[in-house]
């Protein structure tokens, strides 16, 4: 690496229809009763719903306990795990000093009227519809990534944010990252030049998984937790982050799921993929395909944008000797934007560049900026409180996991891809049309 491709660090963090929504999506439309009253008392704080309180669910939690206890009350926690919900009820005790209430069914905690907006981090497959049924109650969401479990859902959640007015936010708390501000803002203001090629990767996922039957544990509604996936026995590892991230029932591995952090950042940085249909395609390996874990643990796809630049998206274990070339150290996750003049590779857990002295400029010339505030979970309460735009909009949520979802497809069907995303809706071969669903069990809506 050359000297001057030095490395700034920072502590991490514990066009087309997608943009024309942008604005209706979170459009104002009310303020709560509650917020024209005194700003002190609780009852006069948006009122917030935890739908999903395992470990990512309870991080989220204690992040806006920290964050936004003084405009926010955590009033209510969902999990369909007794003990999971129990646990996070002592956590907003501690904090807030008050008993939430507690629900085995999110529909139940859903028809609260008083309950403003709710925090949906769930196993991957019920994001959607949990949101949906959400949106349709009236309440603003924040959803971790990543989006739907198929193309079609994501389709269903931006239509229904723009229906009914309502507030999203998405789990990619990167946003609230100052160095990956700048890092952006740079290659939008053209710092780098023109825009040449992109690449993108994340780690790759893990194969195995045992499906030996276990009877279910105490507490937990396994039913529900299972909600509009195939029901299957249950196994230990089914019922754990793992089970929900790399079994091909409930997600699509971390092509998705940790996909979604690099390819939040492509996104935040360019335009290309709204610009014209673009194709994809790739190769990847399921290493164990008959176990528990069943989906891609390492990919390679080539995607062309219809403006011509090219993007690479990548497991870690593919992008390592690539990005090593002018990265010492690629982390877990990054994307690189390449230009004419210069490079910046931008990860929640580092930035370089090109030019080492790009990353001091606290406001870069030109006039392309980015929405940011940088506490990310109290970012969303403000949004509901004031109906203002999210940091983390539904837009560019569709468009990132669109990217993951057909960049399985291309892998899967050995050939190339062309997606259309003003149409929504894959031109070529338009067979895969039909893969734009998943199969639901019972009547779960998916619209």
């Amino acid at each position: 690496m050359k000297k001057n491709q030095n490395t700034l660090t920072r502590r991490r963090f514990v066009g087309g229809m997608l943009r024309g929504v942008i604005a209706a999506s979170i459009a104002p439309r009310f303020i709560p009763m509650r917020l024209l009253a005194a700003e002190t008392a609780p009852s006069n704080k948006i009122q917030l719903g935890h739908i999903g309180v395992g470990q990512r669910g309870t991080g989220d939690a204690s992040n806006f306990l920290a964050q936004a206890s003084d405009i926010s009350a955590s009033v209510a926690i969902c999990d369909p795990f007794r003990q999971r919900r129990e646990r996070a009820a002592k956590l907003v005790k501690e904090s807030q000093g008050h008993d939430p209430k507690l629900y085995n069914d999110f529909r139940e905690l859903l028809a609260d009227k008083s309950i403003d907006a709710v925090v949906v981090v769930t196993p991957d497959h019920w994001h959607v519809p949990i949101g949906l049924a959400a949106v349709h109650a009236g309440k603003d969401v924040f959803i971790e990534k990543p989006l739907g479990h198929s193309l079609n859902q994501n389709k269903a959640m931006i239509d229904a944010c723009k229906k009914y007015d309502r507030i999203f936010q998405y789990g990619t708390m990167q946003r609230s990252q100052e160095l990956l501000k700048r890092g952006v803002e740079l290659v939008l203001n053209g710092y780098i030049g023109e825009l040449q090629r992109i690449e993108v990767w994340c780690a790759g996922g893990r194969s195995g998984g045992s499906l030996e039957e276990i009877p279910v544990p105490e507490g937990l509604d396994y039913d529900l937790y299972i909600g509009p996936a195939p029901m299957r026995p249950c196994s230990k590892e089914r019922i754990t982050p793992a089970g929900s991230w790399f079994c091909a029932d409930y997600a699509l591995g971390f092509i998705a799921g940790w996909g979604a952090h690099p390819l939040d950042i492509a996104v935040w940085g360019m335009d290309a993929d709204l610009q014209g249909p673009y194709s994809l395609r790739g190769t990847g390996k399921i290493p164990t395909p008959d176990a528990l874990f069943n989906t891609f643990t390492t990919w390679d796809v080539d995607i062309k944008f219809a403006n011509g630049v090219p993007m690479r998206f990548m497991s870690r274990d593919v992008a390592t000797p690539i990005v090593q070339k002018y990265c010492p150290n690629p982390y877990g996750d990054g994307t690189t934007f390449f230009g004419t003049k210069g490079w910046v590779s931008l990860s929640r857990s580092g930035v370089f560049a090109s030019n080492q002295d790009w990353f001091k400029i606290r406001e870069c010339e030109g006039s392309r900026r980015v929405l940011y505030k940088n506490r990310y979970y109290r970012a969303f309460v403000e949004s509901v409180r004031d109906r203002s735009p999210s940091i983390g909009p539904i837009a560019d949520a569709v468009r990132s996991d669109a990217i993951s979802h057909l960049s399985v497809m291309a892998i899967k069907s050995g050939g190339e891809v062309v997606w259309d995303p003003q149409k929504y809706e894959i031109k070529s071969p338009t067979a895969l049309n039909e893969q734009m669903n998943c199969a639901v069990r019972g009547d779960w809506a998916q619209t």
